[in-house]
């Protein structure tokens, strides 16, 4: 009778055990994590601009932050953010301008090459910023640093004084629940 006991019992514990390995996760919460964007101010820095002046390169960053959401922190949850960072107006051929409305041609890109244009991925030549954060127990909130390269087009009519231009930067990002 001993036998026929501890094979029940034995049976019971295993089909426990699967019924805990069956149980469904818990639902991913409705927004797992939060993204924000980090900009700084691009800096070309000083330079002489005339119909004879080389390109002036200059270079900085942009970052994107994500928040594991204390709803998934609460069920252990790891979140896998994917995003893309587009620039707009995403075509190449940007300006800047100064107080006295003349104009200066410069472009972002993604490589120090100054060869693959940041933009939308859309618009013919261009490129998003794309990247994935993988946020847990051990990393509630993950960085990552993207650089970016800029180019004053050389051989532009040169007015002294400060010139300043506008990207805007959108953000989308997918947080996902795994395990």
């Amino acid at each position: 009778m001993t036998r026929i006991v501890l094979a029940a019992c034995c049976a019971m514990l295993s089909m426990a055990a699967q019924a805990q390995r069956a149980k469904p996760p818990a639902p991913c919460p409705t927004r797992p994590a939060e993204c924000q964007i980090n900009t700084q101010v691009f800096d070309f820095g000083r330079g002489q601009m005339s119909q004879t002046a080389p390109p002036i390169n200059g270079f900085g960053t942009l970052s994107v932050t994500c928040n594991r959401s204390l709803e998934a922190d609460r069920d252990g949850r790891e979140v896998k953010v994917e995003y893309l960072l587009t620039a707009v107006p995403a075509a190449p051929a940007r300006q800047m301008r100064d107080n006295q409305l003349h104009f200066l041609r410069y472009d972002m890109f993604l490589d120090p090459a100054r060869t693959r244009y940041w933009g939308d991925g859309y618009v013919g030549g261009t490129f998003p910023i794309q990247g994935l954060l993988v946020l847990n127990n051990k990393n509630r909130v993950g960085t990552l640093v993207h650089q970016l390269y800029g180019k004053v087009d050389g051989g532009q009519p040169g007015f002294p004084g400060q010139w300043l231009g506008l990207i805007g930067v959108s953000l989308q990002f997918t947080p996902v629940c795994t395990g």
